[in-house]
């Protein structure tokens, strides 16, 4: 599933990223796990994908249109994928959030 977040950020000794600034953010979110079949359609799918979304929104609303230097020490692409995947293991059978930072530069969390 495919979101996008909004943030600022800046990277402390950073040559450039040690700046004030701020990204458009397209986040990554794959599920896996075993269907066990079923006469239910519950049984016959991991996460019902409107569940999925709600889910992910409410971890995704706590960076989205934030300043991420105020919840995180060193605001990496890295740190913040790590940070999603967390948030989210616990409730959903997250295996991979891949994070872009714009165009071009991305980082991915498996488990």
């Amino acid at each position: 599933m495919t979101f996008y977040i909004d943030y600022a950020h800046k990277l402390p000794g950073h040559p450039l990223c040690g700046r004030d600034h701020g990204h458009t953010a397209k986040v990554l979110i794959e599920i896996e796990g075993d269907v066990k079949g079923g006469p239910n359609y519950k049984d016959n799918m991991l996460i019902d994908f409107a569940e999925m979304k709600r889910i992910c929104k409410i971890v995704l609303d706590e960076i989205d249109h934030r300043n991420l230097n105020e919840l995180f020490t060193m605001p990496t692409s890295e740190v913040i994928a790590n940070w999603i995947y967390h948030q989210l293991i616990e409730r959903i059978p997250v295996v991979e959030v891949v994070f872009f930072e714009g165009n071009g530069k991305w980082c991915k969390i498996t488990s």
